[in-house]
């Protein structure tokens, strides 16, 4: 094959993606700070380098949800074909690959017939990606690819991830010429160990890597590039005797350089640094004002986190109360990869839509609200939703009812701040407005009834202290005291809700009380969701209720009558 201006390709990169591009391993584990282009650089580019490598392979991308991977990963990644210069086959004109349907007839046949391209991205030389998430292991059960790629993979549970390795075989025959076989390239910023929801598998296989023959490959890579130098410029030249010469020394060293990168695996942390070119020095003066320190750190610097689980407020929160099979499939399967996805309480697995819902709301700067139901012997947090300034009670009450149109049950419990009560008399208070605003709303010009009916749950309740809920958390989250349920959060769903129970920190105050810190609610605005306590205050609102708190109090007066737990006392002092 000749190599000229027509056949070769002028990339723009930073030196990172150079690196990999040269050393092209096996096995790739990119751990890479924002702004890096891990989905629409590294990992498009090179699904491109394997789908070249092995014309009809069957490969996986691999995510935490169907959800995800439809609403945003798939899509930066097919983004970044289209900078590269694939274009997506129409009707009309011809292209590099098709979305949820059969491919044209002028693409080349695949190696495994597939039955369905629902949730399929078809190359035009046969190389197909079929979508594998980490809530749904069926869907990548009894297939049988040569390659798994996936980015966030922070978020992947290693023994979920595991459950796939059998479907990593292929066809040695057909595919084992390429060092890309059996292969797997994940990326990911830095997983946050205090974040229950990730999983810091991908640091482990720096174990792997056999820095040797990184170093060998890269070496070879190198003299390999200096090659197709020397052909190209002799190919100008017209020296057909050199040109042969070089045909068989670039020959000889394109079988070195496959075979030196078989099973090989390369793993690299790099913070956002590499890209400085493009970001430019002032993006990480303003991340650093953004950001909380340990959040640049981890996310910009990819740097390991230094704060301790036992600084939170809520310390028994583990991974055992959050649920990653929230969503029911039978209702986002109608949706293609290319579909504007109309998200909705019927695509929740676990709701009981015959039954009354539930909310705790926290009014502010963000009105934060969270939705469940008690589902005895649980409790399950459904949905949370925000509304931000300048967006304010109507917006909150339209996404509500929106969300949760096709909910049999159109009953309301709402749960609040005893401040939301404030001029309830003259109906001007907050919580008044929102109930008004989810029950009634203008359709046409007029207002009309929803079919809501929000019951206050919250009139004349007294103030909730820091340390009653902070009992009351620590019982409910220990998950073995009789008469509160057991805590369930859909991770996906309530993922603002999540992070806020994970980041809120704890401090006694002068007298030795245990206080929530708060400073969080005064960021700016568009970091409060995923940052502040609002969220928590919310759940707190609506977990906190009479009943809940009548066991934690009648329990502790029981344990303080115990004369076993005056003698511990006395022992101690």
């Amino acid at each position: 094959m000749k190599i000229n201006r027509e056949n070769s390709e002028l990339r723009h990169t930073n030196w990172l993606k150079m690196v990999i591009d040269l050393i092209g391993p096996k096995n790739l584990y990119l751990v890479a700070g924002r702004g890096t282009g891990k989905t629409s650089d590294v990992l498009a580019d090179r699904a491109q380098d394997i789908c070249y490598d092995m014309p009809g392979a069957p490969m996986a991308f691999v995510g935490d949800t169907y959800m995800n991977l439809q609403k945003n990963t798939v899509k930066t990644f097919l983004d970044g074909w289209e900078r590269l210069g694939w274009r997506e086959a129409t009707e009309k004109n011809t292209g590099h690959f098709v979305v949820d349907k059969a491919p044209p007839s002028y693409f080349q046949q695949p190696y495994s017939r597939l039955d369905s391209y629902k949730h399929t991205i078809s190359i035009f030389n046969g190389c197909n990606f079929n979508l594998v998430s980490m809530d749904r292991p069926s869907s990548g059960a009894g297939n049988n690819y040569v390659h798994l790629i996936g980015d966030e993979a922070k978020y992947f549970k290693e023994h979920k991830l595991k459950k796939l390795t059998p479907a990593i075989r292929g066809n040695y025959v057909r595919f084992g010429h390429s060092p890309y076989f059996r292969g797997r390239t994940f990326t990911t910023d830095y997983p946050d160990i205090n974040d229950v929801r990730e999983d810091n598998w991908i640091l482990r296989m720096r174990e792997n890597m056999d820095k040797q023959q990184i170093l060998t490959i890269l070496d070879c890579a190198f003299v390999l590039n200096d090659i197709r130098f020397e052909y190209y410029n002799t190919e100008q030249n017209g020296d057909a005797t050199k040109l042969e010469l070089i045909v068989k020394k670039l020959k000889r060293w394109g079988e070195r350089y496959a075979k030196i990168r078989k099973n090989s695996t390369l793993f690299y942390i790099a913070s956002s640094m590499v890209n400085v070119d493009i970001l430019t020095e002032g993006y990480f003066f303003e991340q650093f004002q953004d950001l909380e320190f340990e959040d640049y750190k981890t996310s910009i610097l990819s740097m390991p986190p230094s704060l301790e689980p036992g600084a939170r407020f809520y310390g028994n929160l583990s991974a055992q109360h959050f649920y990653a099979d929230g969503y029911n499939y039978d209702f986002y399967d109608k949706y293609g990869l290319r579909d504007n996805i109309t998200q909705s309480s019927r695509g929740l697995r676990y709701i009981h839509a015959h039954e009354k819902l539930e909310c705790g709301v926290d009014f502010g700067n963000m009105i934060g609200m969270v939705i469940g139901q008690e589902q005895w012997p649980n409790y399950r947090l459904l949905k949370n939703l925000h509304v931000l300034t300048p967006q304010w009670i109507p917006d909150l009450a339209k996404a509500f009812t929106e969300f949760f149109h096709d909910h049999k049950h159109k009953e309301l419990d709402m749960y609040f701040d005893r401040a939301a009560n404030a001029y309830r008399k003259q109906k001007q208070d907050l919580a008044t407005k929102l109930k008004n605003a989810i029950e009634k709303q203008e359709v046409n010009g007029q207002m009309r009834s929803t079919g809501w009916r929000v019951n206050m749950m919250s009139i004349g309740q007294g103030n909730i202290s820091h340390t009653d809920e902070f009992d009351l958390m620590n019982d409910l989250m220990r998950g073995d005291v009789n008469g509160l349920p057991q805590l369930l959060i859909d991770q996906f769903e309530c993922k603002e809700l999540k992070s806020s129970l994970e980041l809120a920190p704890v401090e006694k105050d002068t007298r030795g009380n245990i206080k929530k810190v708060k400073k969080s609610e005064k960021f700016p605005v568009k970091r409060l969701p995923m940052e502040s306590t609002n969220y928590s205050d919310a759940f707190k609102y609506l977990i906190c209720r009479k009943k809940y708190m009548d066991v934690v109090k009648s329990r502790q007066q029981i344990i303080m009558s115990d004369p076993s737990w005056h003698r511990i006392r006395k022992n101690k002092a």
